[in-house]
């Protein structure tokens, strides 16, 4: 991709640079979703009556007041004219399809989805598959080890490409390049 393109992108990205801002911008994103979403599942927990007690009833507690508004929060963030979540924009970086441009919609929720994977199985074995114990069954053990294995892929395959893409990057042909 030429720099002249769009003018919004650098064609002569430092990739180091960018697996280290990826991960950076990754990680200030979650907090930052967590510090908005977990006072907000604070104050409905308090204010709903009947709260979430066994690990089925967590998980869509969970469903509702994380991973919901965490996709629609990364979905939104794709497609933006920026290209780019508060934590890409902060670190100077942003997702484009092959294109040149932001993902599209279908796009972006794919990307959404399979970047999520790895936590929303986490989500799935220790609460969905949950029963009253609160003790985890073999599946559910079987299901962490491969959220964790996921989660090491995904960032196998970031390091690969020294950051410009991963697993859901090659699936839905974008990349994440420095913006200017």
């Amino acid at each position: 991709m030429s720099s002249a393109h769009h003018g919004r992108l650098r064609s002569d990205p430092l990739p180091e640079s960018i697996l280290a801002r990826r991960i950076a911008a990754y990680l200030l994103d979650v907090t930052l979703l967590f510090a908005v979403l977990a006072p907000a599942n604070f104050l409905v927990q308090r204010a709903v009556p009947g709260q979430a007690t066994t690990p089925p009833e967590i998980w869509h507690a969970l469903l509702l007041g994380f991973s919901l508004p965490s996709w629609l929060y990364f979905t939104l963030s794709d497609v933006s004219k920026a290209g780019a979540s508060v934590g890409k924009r902060c670190l100077g970086l942003a997702v484009l399809a092959a294109n040149g441009h932001p993902p599209r919609w279908p796009r972006a929720v794919l990307r959404t989805a399979l970047k999520l994977l790895p936590w929303e199985t986490v989500h799935v074995a220790a609460f969905a598959l949950g029963d009253a114990s609160f003790e985890l069954r073999g599946s559910q053990s079987a299901l962490l080890v491969t959220a964790n294995l996921l989660a090491l892929v995904w960032l196998a395959v970031a390091v690969r490409s020294r950051g410009m893409r991963s697993v859901h990057d090659v699936v839905t042909g974008t990349r994440v390049l420095r913006a200017r």
